[in-house]
């Protein structure tokens, strides 16, 4: 059977030259792997993504945390790389494997002798700015865990309105840790964070036919044989 199968033309990327467009996509914007609170991060930049500290009463500014996520590595099925035993790559599947690292600034807090003020804004407009300056590395407090996942393509729209596939996550799951209900906690956030991170990097179409010919789309774009196939006509 041809590769064009019923259809007038194929096109294809290997799992190669997928993760050499996710390396570069993340190397050129570090700021989709790399968040935090003002205190870590006083502004979005191409490197790092601000957001808002969690609040908490008595916490003056709230509760500074800092997220940094590795270059995500693709193996589109057949599976290549090992997965641990709770996850497993069927067809039309792609596993990924990456670092995450959480961190929380850890501090000491004086306790006011003054009856409790309400929140710093409209209704106490006196109360004191908050440090927003760089917290330096050694009053965070952090850990790393490998992060395993399996998901599936959904066929998207690039900023510039060309067709272009996601990446979407269908499980996650983290190695060895304890209790099993801090595992299933850990893993539900970083199944969050993952599915939000993974719908911001979109592979153009175009990638799959390197622009060398128009390609309506029929079939696909579906995962084989370590790649992304998609079948059409001219």
């Amino acid at each position: 059977m041809s590769l064009t199968e019923s259809q007038a033309v194929f096109a294809s990327v290997h799992e190669t030259a997928i993760n050499d467009f996710v390396a570069a996509f993340c190397r050129a914007r570090p700021r989709y792997l790399n968040y935090g609170s003002p205190a870590f991060t006083p502004i979005t930049t191409v490197a790092e993504t601000q957001m808002d500290a969690i609040a908490f009463p008595g916490l003056a500014g709230g509760i500074e945390w800092r997220l940094r996520l590795g270059i995500p590595t693709i193996d589109l099925f057949k599976q290549s790389h090992p997965l641990p035993p709770e996850l497993a790559l069927g067809p039309g599947q792609f596993s990924l494997q990456t670092e995450a690292e959480l961190c929380i600034e850890c501090r000491k807090i004086r306790i006011d002798p003054k009856p409790p003020r309400p929140p710093r804004g409209k209704d106490n407009p006196n109360e004191p700015p908050r440090d927003d300056r760089p917290h330096p590395i050694a009053e965070l407090t952090c850990f790393r865990v490998r992060v395993f996942a399996i998901g599936h393509l959904e066929q998207v729209v690039t900023t510039t309105g060309e067709d272009a596939i996601a990446f979407a996550v269908d499980a996650v799951e983290i190695v060895d840790i304890q209790p099993a209900e801090l595992e299933s906690f850990l893993e539900c956030l970083l199944f969050m964070i993952l599915q939000a991170v993974l719908a911001g990097i979109r592979l153009p179409l175009s990638a799959l036919r390197a622009d060398a010919f128009p390609l309506a789309l029929t079939v696909g774009p579906v995962i084989e044989d370590d790649q992304i196939k998609a079948r059409g006509t001219l």
